[in-house]
């Protein structure tokens, strides 16, 4: 992990620029923050993205839990976090505008750059398009200054023409991103794959309906399609890579319990789902 930055004062966001920080997309984005530039009350953490190959700046538990459930839809082709809102001065004026005060460094009470937690790319038919996103726990949106701060980022994005909501996150969304966090993880930084056949056959043995996970691995292990080292990591690839729909509102690795939704086929290199 590098050294943080100072980001205080003009100069600093000047030389942060030139560095370019703040820019670009893809897997060339770099976040204006970084976990090692501030200080944070949550949990911090690198996440390795699978749709954009760099290392991901989450600043709490909740930001990686909202990560999780993006990177996952199929629409969501980019996300970039800590996203800055530039010009300085645009900001400036909005929280004049409303009313509120401009967020200002805690040692020099210079004005600083404002950022979103992340700004994510969606693709679809009519082309294009992005949504910008806040990530704050439900027992911190109640928080008159967070509320003050997230009015400014709303009408920013207002002004630019781009979706702007906040995400709390809940039980429900928790189970979700943590059973997500436990299919792909294995496949993040490694390059780890299966065979077409062993895929195919995995495909061929799996069920819709509930099932015990234990009962799917002993299964393709008598199968012969995969070892019993490689059986478990099998079904979480066929996950990751949506080969199976599965139901993600049940804690899969505490419960040991799987439901499968629908069940991929492979025809002529083909994959379709099937209901």
């Amino acid at each position: 992990m590098g050294r943080g930055r100072k980001l205080e004062c003009d100069r600093d966001f000047e030389r942060a620029l030139k560095n370019k920080y703040g820019v670009g997309q893809g897997s060339e984005y770099k976040p204006w923050l970084r976990i090692q530039d501030v200080k944070s009350k949550g949990k911090r953490s690198l996440i390795f993205g699978r749709k954009v190959h760099r290392e991901h700046h989450m600043m709490s538990s909740i930001e990686s839990e909202h990560f999780n459930l993006a990177e996952f839809s199929n629409s969501v082709v980019d996300i970039r976090e800590q996203f800055p809102l530039f010009p300085l001065n645009l900001t400036q004026k909005i929280a004049k505008i409303i009313g509120v005060e401009h967020p200002k460094h805690i040692k020099t009470k210079e004005p600083i750059i404002m950022t979103t937690d992340q700004l994510l790319t969606i693709q679809s038919p009519q082309g294009i398009s992005y949504h910008a996103v806040s990530v704050k726990p439900e027992d911190d949106s109640d928080v008159i200054r967070t509320l003050e701060k997230q009015d400014i980022e709303r009408v920013y994005w207002e002004l630019q023409g781009v979706k702007f909501h906040f995400f709390t996150g809940n039980e429900l969304t928790k189970v979700q991103s943590n059973n997500l966090d436990w299919a792909t993880s294995p496949f993040r930084k490694n390059s780890i794959g299966f065979l077409s056949e062993q895929t195919d056959l995995a495909l061929s043995t799996i069920d819709t309906g509930q099932c015990l996970v234990e009962n799917i691995c002993n299964r393709l292990i008598s199968l012969n399609a995969a070892s019993h080292d490689e059986a478990l990591l099998l079904v979480r690839f066929l996950i990751t890579n949506r080969l199976i729909e599965v139901d993600l509102s049940t804690n899969i690795p505490e419960s040991g319990l799987i439901r499968v939704k629908s069940v991929a086929e492979r025809t002529g290199g083909a994959i379709y789902g099937v209901s």
